[in-house]
């Protein structure tokens, strides 16, 4: 009966110990690419964040430099069309 036990626990020990080191490893390798997109994901936000609060108080200078250039781009003598010869 102790035979049966020892050979018992030493096919479980060769079964269950290489699966739980598995689930182990995946679960840090989970972990670690969560880790990895979540800093990157959140330097993609810290980026697009800053460059809203530098664009957003530059808007009025950026829509009035367009609204002159698109006047001047208007208010220009269009040449006229010429025939290829």
């Amino acid at each position: 009966m102790f035979v049966l036990l020892i050979l018992g626990l030493l096919v479980g020990f060769l079964i269950l110990l290489p699966l739980l080191i598995l689930g182990l490893v995946l679960k840090l390798a989970g972990l670690a690419i969560r880790l990895a997109l979540g800093a990157v994901l959140g330097a993609a936000g810290l980026i697009v964040a800053a460059a809203a609060i530098l664009v957003i108080p530059l808007l009025p200078i950026i829509l009035l430099a367009f609204g002159i250039w698109l006047i001047v781009r208007l208010a220009r003598r269009q040449p006229s069309a010429r025939l290829a010869a």
